[in-house]
């Protein structure tokens, strides 16, 4: 496959809620390198038991065989930067205030 579309569309959704402290939580989250027992293929990801503690709901699966779903951390992404956005921009104005004291 080229590309994966997810459905989306409002319609289709109930109890919208906008996404809260996204940078906290993400900054809970521990990316590793690693390297599959199965294999021998070195990797990079996350594991998904210190995932299931901060997003349950994006991971599936049983002990031993759990499972993340990677594209359901994006919307968390944007939240975080958007958050790291206002404060990078109140820092902008606190420096300015100072430089013209």
């Amino acid at each position: 496959a080229t590309a994966y579309y997810y459905t989306s569309d409002i319609a289709k959704k109930t109890d919208i809620y906008p996404l809260e402290n996204s940078l906290e939580k993400i900054l809970n989250l521990q990316g590793v390198s690693f390297v599959w027992k199965d294999t021998g293929q070195p990797s990079i990801g996350l594991i998904a038991q210190d995932v299931e503690k901060v997003f349950p709901e994006i991971v599936s699966g049983q002990e031993g065989e759990k499972t993340i779903d990677y594209a359901r951390l994006v919307p968390v992404l944007i939240e975080a930067i958007k958050e790291q956005q206002k404060e990078i921009e109140k820092l902008k104005i606190e420096i300015e205030n100072l430089k013209s004291k």
